[in-house]
């Protein structure tokens, strides 16, 4: 039987919306949520994306939910790997270039634009790269640490150079002018990738209380980034293919 599988018992004390807790339950995992079924009383289900975070014990786990209300399950050493389960699942990194108009555009033939497929490969790699670093990660601080947006900022510059010097092998003053150019189309991405910075660094020393509630919103930044990106290239590309 798997951790997910398990029906532990539990003794709930707490303050849900307003009400005392202190009660006996079954804890179990439900897709996206954590169930107390209670033995004289409806199951309550808590979604993941209403708990602020997670803080485990040897014997214990702590539940942190929106205004401050908060739940102490106590019963057996299974409670720690649930815990670790809880965290897998409530972090677990979703999509992120599905909806984006420019990524994975069709690939070009032999006979086709190659500067501009190269081009826009060369854009997007660094992003590409740091999402399949993170694939499989759930642990929020190591997801931030993967996704680091100093990394990504100079990594994105220096993409921009190598389109440049692609376009003007022979001028060093074109190629400036260029590279230039893009950072100017890509002043939005920049920006997402500050705002991201700062968000990675919340999730790296935050507190277990909030780390869930941190992490959705560095989920956000990143989803932002990768946006950002996307509609840079639109501009990127009609330079590319100007040139």
């Amino acid at each position: 039987m798997t951790v997910i599988e398990q029906r532990l018992a539990v003794r709930a004390v707490g303050i849900v919306r307003g009400r005392d807790v202190d009660a006996n339950a079954e804890l179990s995992f439900d897709y996206d949520a954590l169930v107390l079924d209670w033995a004289n009383a409806a199951a309550w289900r808590l979604d993941f994306d209403g708990i602020e975070g997670v803080a485990p014990g040897a014997t214990s786990l702590t539940v942190y939910l929106r205004d401050h209300d908060v739940l102490e399950l106590t019963g057996s050493e299974a409670l720690r790997p649930f815990a670790l389960a809880v965290m897998d699942r409530a972090c677990r990194m979703p999509e992120l270039t599905r909806g984006l108009k420019s990524f994975g555009a069709p690939r070009y033939g032999a006979r086709g634009p190659s500067a501009l497929q190269s081009a826009h490969d060369t854009w997007f790699a660094p992003l590409l790269a740091a999402r399949k670093a993170v694939h499989g990660v759930s642990d929020p601080q190591r997801q931030a640490a993967l996704m680091d947006g100093t990394v990504l900022s100079a990594a994105l510059t220096e993409s921009a150079a190598r389109i440049a010097a692609t376009i003007a092998p022979d001028n060093a003053a074109e190629q400036r002018a260029m590279e230039a150019a893009i950072e100017d189309e890509a002043a939005d991405t920049f920006a997402a990738l500050d705002a991201l910075q700062a968000a990675s660094e919340t999730v790296r020393t935050g507190e277990m209380d909030t780390r869930f509630a941190d992490w959705r919103r560095w989920v956000t930044a990143v989803s932002a980034v990768f946006a950002a990106a996307d509609e840079a290239w639109v501009g990127i590309g009609e330079m590319v293919g100007d040139s």
